[in-house]
């Protein structure tokens, strides 16, 4: 399915300008965030069977794809500020939040910032600095050299610059924490991706949400002695983190389910689009959300 047939809409919200596109309407409201190195395209198997039920609402977070990418401000307490006005320009007070991979570390600091407006937390294949994202980031340990390299500097961003395809082309298809099925990704995608990345300050965007990890971790750290009071659904895939997004999510909050998707790799929305907008909606369907106010569009 073409990004294309998901049309982005803009929006100004503080010094962002939002890209996002929205789908279905009346029901309750639902932030769909995307991890590294994709965007909002990586939903669009998703968006649209959870839109016959709910307000789906698809970004491309600061730095990302169309959304403007700004000098600094990429700790995911930041992140989650912009994100938070950017929700309050579409007139919602009251979310519930999705997030995978990176997108999961900012639907953390929106929860734990304002707890009181998020109704239900939906944590896929992520983990969080500080409560177990640190062996994840262990070479010696079997973590991904990944971090180490974005985490760099500026070197990063020239090793990187006219090989935007190779390097998204690997990441997404390596064996371990990639896809379980090469093919579930087309080449169309990658190049996609690879686009985005090629946008002025795109790269030193991307690799910022890196280089703020310490930020990061001092953050979670604070907000972690004060369970998550939402209910949350950590998921896992079996060629993924597995069980360690519900093991992190566990020392965050209080009220957790978990779940993991077999012969599936890191990216399920893209690999097992159904099965996770499955799990979503049969978790939001059993912990109702409170009453919204109507959509502002």
């Amino acid at each position: 399915m073409d990004a294309e047939l998901y049309p982005y809409r803009s929006l100004r919200a503080g010094d962002i300008r939002f890209a996002y596109y929205r789908m279905g309407s009346g029901g309750p409201p639902i932030i769909l965030l995307h991890g590294w190195p994709q965007t909002s395209h990586a939903w669009r198997r998703v968006a649209g069977p959870l839109s016959s039920a709910y307000d789906v609402v698809v970004p491309d977070l600061p730095g990302f794809g169309y959304t403007s990418k700004p000098d600094a401000g990429f700790d995911k307490k930041t992140i989650a500020r912009r994100l938070r006005e950017f929700a309050h320009g579409l007139g919602l007070s009251r979310v519930a939040l999705a997030g995978h991979d990176l997108g999961g570390y900012v639907a953390y600091a929106y929860a734990a910032q304002w707890p009181e407006e998020v109704n239900n937390l939906i944590f896929i294949e992520s983990s969080l600095p500080s409560f177990g994202q640190e062996e994840a980031m262990d070479v010696s340990k079997g973590g991904s050299w990944h971090f180490g390299f974005n985490m760099a500097g500026d070197i990063s961003e020239e090793l990187v610059r006219g090989r935007e395809k190779l390097f998204v082309d690997h990441f997404m298809r390596r064996e371990k924490v990639g896809l379980f099925d090469a093919n579930s990704v087309s080449d169309a995608d990658i190049e996609f991706y690879a686009r985005t990345l090629q946008r002025p300050g795109a790269l030193r965007s991307s690799f910022s949400y890196y280089r703020t990890l310490p930020i990061d971790r001092r953050d979670n750290s604070a907000w972690g002695q004060t369970p998550l009071p939402m209910p949350v659904l950590a998921i896992g895939a079996d060629w993924g983190y597995g069980a360690a997004s519900e093991q992190t999510v566990r020392r965050v909050a209080k009220d957790v389910q978990g779940a993991v998707i077999e012969r599936c790799g890191h990216y399920p929305a893209e690999e097992r689009p159904d099965e996770l907008a499955r799990l979503i909606a049969d978790f939001l369907a059993k912990t109702p959300s409170a009453t919204h106010p109507a959509p502002q569009r």
